[in-house]
């Protein structure tokens, strides 16, 4: 399916009416089977991010130390407080609504119906002939700017970045954020946590009793690590996007993007600036026109290049 999408009407009320405020709803309304496998993953995170701190608190560390007899109480609180954070953070780019646009009155009829998605082919989803309007027969919407239907969700999601497999969910402009601070503060956890195993590792003369007493230890290491080096990737990438100003299918898609492909590869009509972008991204809870930070970008590159096509 194409995930391209075009420049819609900045004041069309079609796009812009309902609630802003966030939801926090299960993400898989219309999917039991992609709903289980989201639940699954929620247990199996939660288990690996609670079992290498409790296996770590079987051995004589200093973990064990601050929590067990509690002889560091700032140290176990902030490790804590540290660890709860970063599963609420996961949790909430899970369940929260990663804005889905409103299905049609038909396609709900339809879903109650039990008609079956499946059916539908790939290259039905196709512009609006009348219009400037992408139209997604998946979800028989118009999609706001930046939006894009997710095969995986069977969803127009608006500002969509990506379907991750890890939350079994979509990251778009509601749960963006919590995806972002998820990797931080995970992140931060995963580089304590490093720390606290490589200097719980005991020294033995003879190498297989070091690694016999250092077991548990290294076990702990490699799951910290191999998750480690995927998660310091990500918020890599991500903390990059954030400061541009862009999302992942954009990044990754931009020659097939309708309102993108146009326009000069260095530009990009969404970046308001660093600070800017990074303020709008943690701290606006509101969606947004971004058919109106498109027009403005726009106007100021036609003016200065003498048009932007």
């Amino acid at each position: 399916m194409s995930s391209s999408s075009c420049m819609l009407a900045v004041d069309d009320p079609l796009f812009f009416t309902g609630n802003n405020s966030r939801r926090i709803i299960p993400n898989l309304t219309f999917l039991p089977r992609a709903a289980v496998e989201q639940q699954r993953k929620l247990v199996i995170h939660t288990a690996i991010v609670l079992g290498v701190p409790i296996t770590l608190i079987t051995q004589d560390t200093e973990l064990r130390r601050a929590l067990y007899y509690f002889q560091r109480p700032v140290y176990a609180i902030s490790y804590i407080v540290l660890l709860l954070f970063s599963l609420v953070m996961y949790f909430l780019a899970c369940l929260v609504d990663p804005g889905y646009l409103p299905l049609s009155k038909k396609k709900i009829l339809s879903l109650n119906n039990n008609s079956d998605e499946e059916d539908i082919f790939e290259d039905s989803q196709m512009m609006n002939k009348n219009t400037n309007y992408r139209h997604c027969d998946f979800c028989e919407v118009q999609q706001p700017m930046r939006s894009k239907h997710c095969e995986d969700c069977k969803r127009c999601v608006r500002k969509y970045d990506h379907h991750c497999p890890w939350l079994e969910a979509c990251v778009g402009e509601r749960n963006h954020k919590f995806f972002w601070l998820f990797l931080l503060s995970i992140a931060s956890l995963i580089l304590w946590t490093i720390y606290i195993t490589w200097e719980s590792i005991v020294y033995k003369l003879e190498w297989i009793q070091w690694l016999e007493s250092n077991a548990l230890l290294f076990c702990d290491l490699f799951v910290l690590i191999v998750g480690g080096m995927v998660v310091f990737g990500l918020l890599s990438f991500h903390s990059y996007l954030i400061i541009q100003g862009l999302t992942t299918w954009e990044f990754v898609s931009r020659d097939r993007i309708t309102y993108l492909k146009y326009l000069d590869d260095s530009y990009n009509p969404f970046d308001e600036g660093c600070l800017c972008n990074l303020y709008h991204f943690l701290f606006h809870w509101k969606l947004r026109r971004w058919e109106t930070v498109y027009a403005k970008k726009a106007d100021a590159q036609s003016t200065s290049n003498g048009g932007i096509v």
